[in-house]
């Protein structure tokens, strides 16, 4: 069998190989001293979102073009690496290339086209390898401004665009290649209450309604006067945006919580927050705020006590941006583990899938000059399948399952709620769905083998798999098969049928309470290890001024986002879009307090 499996790999070397030399169009064999079979060459590689097509144009001692003729990356994010990498490769006429910081991906599935589109046309790769664009010494630069803008999310767009609009001049510094942050990996939606496209839809809510919603999910523990005043403000934030060039296309339920029980999650017109990200930088630059990429900021300027801008870092030299006001818009610390220890303790996973930026540089910096720093612990985490079953979280079709085989929410409540309840008030960071014959699906056979999923004959069998006494899963999966004949679950209440699917286009009335009943049994396993946003930071006032820690404001000091959401939100995330809302208004909250100061 190994063997046969050798031999269908070399066979399907083979085949490729043939594809793309029928990919190409060779002009010229190449005479003496030619570099390159002249001629255009197609090829793909694997980038983020999908293959990656690159053309090559080539004369015998030229790399004439390089093109990326189609793609499937996120815009915005991929954009710097499809414009740069391709020009650059032209430029340097090699391969020593950097990828694009923030594009790393995209830009790694360019070369690799590329390498393969110079393969085709019988180039030296590793001598190419070795040429690349000459080294540019720059000297150290001074800026001046009014406002300088550390973070080009969500938060700190809207709060270039306010203090612009407010007569002020702006500086915005990024880290990466391209504007963003974790909120262009956004599901494109914000949540409001009372807004007109809620009226225009017949929905009935209020920002009252928003905010007493938000302050229970907060458990009295979170900071009831900013969530207020974002509660209040909530439907005129959508509007702020739609004024500035966001499109929305409805109001619709939390990703993946059809149970909703009032829909208001303002969906943009592709469900992307691109749509967000991508208007606002247009609206910026019309204001004339200046954008500095792969410029990080380093450290604060502190003079005395107060803080008169920032110390940045951009191809080697340093860049101080002298500025009257200084709002800290970095993101969250998902990445920096110590972070992650020491103000999410109780979550046991750290990395984001949302960009390699969120190091809490923001927090460091603002703790560095006296910030007091607050965070109640939590995180937004949710429950991620591991196998290749494409169950990220199917609704309530399943039994679930902590690894002692004991149940331990409703199913088909809201994956954040169930998130938190796992591992703030159980501790653990992972769970199994329990399932039968009677789900039919491919995939499940695929996780199976993999190892991210466990089939047994019988349910002691299965819980020997996944770590749990026999008879406490057996007694667990009996418990569950009686409420699912009644029709009635009374531990949880999870109802009898219910809407299951991530968005309105696919979802599906389906049967919740299903009997575990007919072997093979099945225990696919999650995790809530995975961190698509952090809890705590700077703590602000109503301004989004810093205060110290001896509880007065540290004069010229802004924050907004999540870098400062730590009275915001406690041990359970409250919804989809929840951290767009908070980052928007208060983003354009520090905007104007910001410029006020100049």
């Amino acid at each position: 069998m190994k063997k046969t499996k050798q031999i269908l790999s070399v066979l399907l070397v083979f085949i490729m190989m043939l594809s793309f030399v029928g990919c190409s169009k060779p002009a010229s064999n190449g005479g003496e001293g030619a570099l390159f079979k002249a001629g255009t060459y197609t090829a793909k590689a694997k980038g983020l979102g999908g293959d990656v097509e690159v053309e090559m144009i080539l004369t015998e001692t030229t790399i004439e073009s390089v093109k990326v003729l189609s793609h499937s990356e996120t815009p915005g994010i991929s954009d710097p690496a499809i414009e740069q990498i391709p020009a650059n490769i032209v430029a340097a006429q090699g391969l020593k290339i950097d990828a694009v910081s923030g594009a790393t991906v995209t830009s790694e599935a360019i070369l690799a086209a590329v390498i393969d589109c110079l393969t085709q046309a019988g180039a030296n790769i590793e001598e190419l390898k070795t040429k690349g664009l000459k080294a540019v010494v720059l000297e150290d630069e001074t800026i001046e401004t009014d406002v300088v803008v550390v973070g080009s999310g969500i938060a700190g767009l809207s709060a270039a665009v306010s203090a612009a609009e407010e007569g002020a001049k702006v500086v915005l510094l990024e880290k990466m290649g391209s504007v963003g942050g974790a909120s262009i990996t956004c599901g494109g939606e914000i949540l409001a209450g009372g807004s007109e496209m809620q009226a225009a839809q017949g929905i009935e809510d209020t920002a009252e309604g928003l905010k007493q919603y938000w302050l229970e999910v907060g458990k009295g523990k979170i900071n009831e006067e900013i969530i207020s005043f974002i509660a209040d403000k909530s439907a005129d934030t959508v509007k702020w945006l739609a004024e500035r060039g966001v499109k929305f296309r409805n109001v619709t339920f939390s990703y993946y919580y059809p149970t909703q029980s009032v829909y208001r999650n303002h969906a943009t017109e592709t469900f992307s927050g691109a749509d967000f990200i991508l208007p606002l930088q247009e609206k910026a630059k019309s204001l004339g705020v200046e954008f500095r990429f792969e410029t990080p900021a380093v450290s604060l300027i502190n003079d005395k006590g107060t803080i008169k801008g920032v110390v940045a870092k951009n191809a080697g030299r340093t860049v101080t941006v002298n500025a009257k006001s200084t709002i800290l818009a970095t993101g969250g610390y998902a990445n920096n583990k110590e972070l992650v220890e020491q103000y999410m303790p109780n979550v046991k996973g750290y990395g984001s899938a949302l960009g390699e930026a969120l190091n809490g540089d923001g927090l460091i910096m603002a703790r560095e000059v006296g910030a007091e720093i607050v965070a109640n612990g939590g995180g937004i985490v949710a429950p991620m399948d591991l196998g290749a079953t494409r169950y990220v979280d199917a609704g309530g079709i399943f039994l679930n399952v902590t690894p002692e085989g004991k149940r331990f929410a409703n199913e088909n409540e809201y994956w954040f709620k169930r998130a938190a309840t796992l591992y703030h008030d159980l501790g653990f960071s992972n769970y199994f769905a329990i399932t039968d014959s009677k789900l039919d699906n491919e995939n499940l056979e695929k996780a199976v083998e993999n190892g991210t999923a466990f089939k047994a004959d019988t349910i002691e069998e299965l819980a020997k798999f996944i770590g749990a006494k026999p008879e406490i899963l057996k007694a667990t999966v009996t418990r569950y098969n009686g409420f699912a004949a009644t029709g009635k679950d009374e531990d949880f209440g999870k109802p009898a049928v219910g809407p299951v699917g991530n968005r309105e286009d696919n979802l599906k009335e389906l049967q919740l309470l299903n009997a575990v009943d007919q072997a093979p049994y099945y225990a696919i396993a999650f995790n809530t290890t995975g961190v698509t946003g952090t809890f705590g930071g700077p703590k602000i006032d109503m301004n989004a001024q810093v205060i110290s820690t001896t509880g007065d404001v540290i004069p010229g000091l802004y924050a907004a986002g999540e870098v400062a959401n730590g009275e915001l939100f406690y041990e359970q995330y409250p919804c989809s879009g929840s951290s767009i809302q908070m980052s928007t208004r208060m983003g354009i909250q520090a905007g104007k307090a910001a410029a006020a100061a100049k």
